[in-house]
């Protein structure tokens, strides 16, 4: 039963030291934020902003965009695949994100 003494006797100083060393690094970390951390000055409400009558412009892509992509994408399927241009058609063209894999 000695031995069982001396092992909890080395536990409690053991955590003791441990929890002592992590209490003395949150006091550091808070001088820190005192010392180093400046709070924003606060700004006065400003003045409703205006409202501005909003413009919409509508772009269109032209036809010869979608045309040179095909032409891209097509050439990129030919040097994948080693084959001709003329064993496949692209009917269409999705965007799929990366996010979803």
């Amino acid at each position: 039963m000695d031995k069982m003494g001396e092992g909890v006797v080395v536990l409690v100083i053991g955590m003791t030291i441990v929890f002592s060393i992590l209490i003395l690094l949150w006091a550091i970390l808070l001088g820190f934020e005192k010392i180093f951390y400046k709070k924003p000055a606060k700004k006065e409400k400003e003045q409703a902003p205006v409202k501005k009558e909003e413009v919409l412009e509508v772009i269109e892509t032209p036809y010869e965009d979608d045309l040179e992509i095909v032409a891209v994408i097509t050439g990129a399927i030919c040097n994948m695949t080693n084959s001709d241009a003329s064993k496949f058609k692209i009917k269409s063209i999705k965007r799929i994100s990366n996010w979803n894999k």
